[in-house]
C-alpha cells in the first residue's frame, strides 16, 4: 500500500520518505498544490514566498505513534487592499490551523475523552499509540461542538446534586427519545423558565412536585400539560403514613410483639426445658423457676425534665390562643418543633434503650429450637445458619445466642447480657413501606402487619384506606376519581391526611395528569444516575462545561 493512501485524498501531498522505528513511524511530506487562498481576502495566489516545516501527530500505525514532517509553503497575497502580505498555506482537511495533531487524531482522542474522561482516557490513549495528557484530553472534550438542541414534544425535568445540600443543577430529558437534551445551573426555576421561553412548542412537562419547576412551566409554557411524577407522589404518600405512625407510636408499641412476629402462632409451645432434662456443660440453669414474661415498658420513656416542661408550656400557651410564631419566639424553639409538640399527644424523645433490629431476627425461631434441643455451641449454630443463607460472622451469632439464652431462662457461664424485655417493633418508616407496596405484591408478613395495624382503631383504618386508594389510582388500578378522593381526604379528622390532601389540591391539575397520562419521570431518574456516574469518574474535575459536554454526548 502506498503511504498516500493513508492520507486524505483532498490534500495534494507528496511523500519524500518514511522512517520506521521500534515505537514510532515518521512520514516526510510536502505540499504540491499550485496555489493557495489568502485566509483574509480569500484570493488565490501562486507566488510562493518560502517554506516551513510542521511537525504533526497522526493516527498510530500498527500500534506505533505516527508523526508527519509536513513541509508547507508561504505565499504572497497579491491583493493590494488586503492587510496580509504573506500567509501560510492552510490544509483544513488534514490539520486544523495552529494544531499539532491531525483532525482525525483529534477526533479519535476526543471520542476517548467522551467515553472515559481525563486520566483513564489518557492512559488508554498512550496504550493505543496516541499519547496525550489528561488536561489536553479534557480540553478537547470541552472544545467539541455541542449538538443542536431540538425542542421536544414531551419534556422531563428534575434536579441533581452537584454537591448535596449546597449546589444543584437541572437536567432536561426528551421523554419520547429518552435522550438528555440539556443541563442547566441551579434548581430555582429561573434557568428552566428562560430555556422554555427560548424553545417554545413543548406540549407536556413531566416534573416532580417542586414548586419552582411548576411555576416556571406555568409562566414560560402556559399551554403545556404539567404531569406530576407518580414515584414522587407515592413517596409523599409513604411520608404521610410515616408521620401518622410516628404520632401514634404509643398505640403501635402496644402491639409491638404481634408486629415483630406477625406469623407466629398465638398459643406458644410448652417450654421443653425441664428438670428431667440434662443440662449441657456450658449452660447453667437459673435457680428460680421460669417466671411470666416481664410486662412491656410504658408507652413512653420519661423524657428529660427540661424537655417535658417545654412540651407542657407549648401546649398551655397554644391552648390560651397564642400563635405558633409567638410561642417559638418566646420559648426559643423553632416553629417546626412547636408544631411537632402540638401534633403529638406525648412528649417526644429519642427512644433510649429501644431494641434494634438484627439480621438474625429471621432465624430466631430456628435458633430457639436448637437451644431448646440443647445445641448451644455458637460455632455449630453458625455453620447451620450459613447453610440457611446467613452471611454474617461468628461473633454476631455468639452475641445473638447469648441474648436468646438469657431470654429463655438460660445463661452461659461467661454471659452478662441483660434480658430482652420485649420484641422490637418495626419502625414507623418500615411500616410505611409495608403499606406503600401494592397489595398483590405484599409478602405474607407484610399483609399480616397491615391487618394488625388496621385492627388498632378507626383512625388507622381510615388512613390506610386513603393511602391505598391514592396509591391504586396512581398505579391506574382504581376507578375512583381524584376529586372524589380529595373530598374524602379533606373532610378527614386525621391531620396528616387533611394536610396532604390540601397539598394535592394546590397541584391538582398535575396530579390528575399523572393519573391519566402515560408519562413519568422514570427516564429522567435514569439520566440522573448516568450523570452522577460520569461526574464521579472524573475525580472532582467535572466543571459544568465539561460535565455538560460528556452528559450530552452520552445521550
Amino acid at each position: 500500500m502506498q503511504p498516500l493512501a493513508l492520507l486524505p485524498a483532498a490534500v495534494a501531498l507528496s511523500v519524500d520518505g518514511v522512517a520506521i522505528a521500534d515505537s514510532t513511524v515518521t512520514l516526510f511530506l510536502r505540499t504540491t498544490s499550485e496555489a493557495a487562498c489568502c485566509p483574509l481576502c480569500d484570493r488565490p495566489s501562486r507566488h510562493a514566498h518560502g517554506r516551513y516545516v510542521r511537525h504533526v501527530n497522526d493516527l498510530p500505525y500498527q500500534g506505533r505513534a505516527t508523526t508527519l514532517h509536513l513541509t508547507a509553503r508561504k505565499f504572497c497575497c497579491k491583493n493590494k487592499d488586503c492587510p496580509r502580505r504573506v500567509f501560510c498555506e492552510r490544509l483544513p482537511d488534514l490539520v486544523p490551523k495552529h494544531a499539532r495533531s491531525t483532525a482525525r487524531l483529534i477526533g479519535m482522542q476526543r471520542a476517548v475523552g467522551f467515553a472515559l474522561g481525563g486520566e483513564p482516557g489518557s492512559c488508554l490513549a498512550w496504550e493505543m499509540g496516541m499519547p496525550i495528557s489528561a488536561t489536553t484530553l479534557l480540553r478537547r472534550v470541552k472544545q467539541a461542538a455541542s449538538k443542536p438542541v431540538t425542542t421536544p414534544r414531551v419534556l422531563g425535568v428534575d434536579d441533581w446534586a452537584w454537591r448535596k445540600g449546597q449546589r444543584y443543577g437541572t437536567i432536561l430529558v426528551d421523554l419520547e427519545r429518552g435522550e438528555v437534551i440539556d443541563l442547566l445551573p441551579g434548581r430555582d426555576g429561573e434557568a428552566l423558565k428562560q430555556w422554555l421561553q427560548d424553545h417554545p412548542g413543548i406540549e407536556v412537562v413531566s416534573r416532580d412536585r417542586a414548586s419552582a419547576y411548576a411555576q416556571a412551566a406555568s409562566e414560560a409554557a402556559p399551554d403545556a400539560i404539567q404531569v406530576a411524577d407518580r414515584w414522587h407522589l407515592l413517596k409523599n404518600v409513604r411520608e404521610m403514613l410515616e408521620r401518622f405512625f410516628e404520632r401514634h407510636r404509643g398505640q403501635i408499641k402496644a402491639v409491638s410483639s404481634a408486629l415483630a412476629q406477625p406469623l407466629a402462632p398465638k398459643d406458644p409451645e410448652p417450654d421443653p426445658f425441664g428438670a428431667e432434662k440434662s443440662t449441657p456443660s456450658d449452660v447453667v440453669e437459673h435457680s428460680e423457676p421460669s417466671a411470666a414474661p416481664e410486662p412491656a415498658p410504658p408507652d413512653q420513656a420519661t423524657p428529660p425534665t427540661g424537655r417535658r416542661e417545654r412540651f407542657l408550656e407549648v401546649r398551655e400557651r397554644h391552648a390560651k390562643g397564642e400563635s405558633i410564631r409567638q410561642i417559638g419566639k418566646e420559648t426559643g424553639l423553632s416553629r417546626g418543633a412547636v408544631r411537632r409538640y402540638l401534633r403529638q399527644g406525648h412528649c417526644p424523645d429519642w427512644r433510649p434503650g429501644q431494641a434494634r433490629s438484627n439480621r438474625l431476627d429471621r432465624f430466631r425461631a430456628w435458633i430457639d429450637e436448637e437451644i431448646q434441643a440443647g445445641r448451644v455451641n455458637a460455632v455449630e449454630l453458625h455453620r447451620g445458619l450459613v447453610e440457611r443463607g446467613f452471611t454474617g460472622g461468628y461473633d454476631a451469632v455468639r452475641r445473638f445466642v447469648t441474648k436468646r439464652l438469657a431470654v429463655l431462662g438460660k445463661a452461659r457461664k461467661r454471659a452478662n447480657a441483660a434480658k430482652c424485655k420485649r420484641e422490637p417493633a418495626p419502625s414507623a418508616r418500615c411500616l410505611s413501606f409495608d403499606l406503600i407496596h401494592s397489595p398483590e405484591k405484599r409478602s405474607l408478613e407484610q399483609r399480616a402487619r397491615v391487618s394488625i395495624l388496621a385492627g388498632i382503631d378507626e383512625s388507622f383504618r381510615e388512613v390506610l384506606a386513603r393511602a391505598e386508594e391514592l396509591a391504586a389510582m396512581l398505579r391506574k388500578q382504581s376507578p375512583l376519581s381524584l376529586e372524589e378522593w380529595l373530598r374524602k381526604a379533606e373532610g378527614s379528622a386525621i391531620p396528616e391526611v387533611a394536610n396532604f390532601a390540601r397539598g394535592i389540591r394546590l397541584d391538582e391539575a398535575a396530579v390528575a395528569s399523572a393519573i391519566s397520562q402515560p408519562w413519568s419521570n422514570g427516564p429522567v431518574e435514569g439520566a440522573v444516575n448516568r450523570l452522577k456516574t460520569i461526574k464521579r469518574q472524573m475525580y472532582g474535575r467535572a466543571g459544568f462545561t465539561l460535565l455538560r459536554a460528556r452528559v450530552l454526548h452520552a445521550g
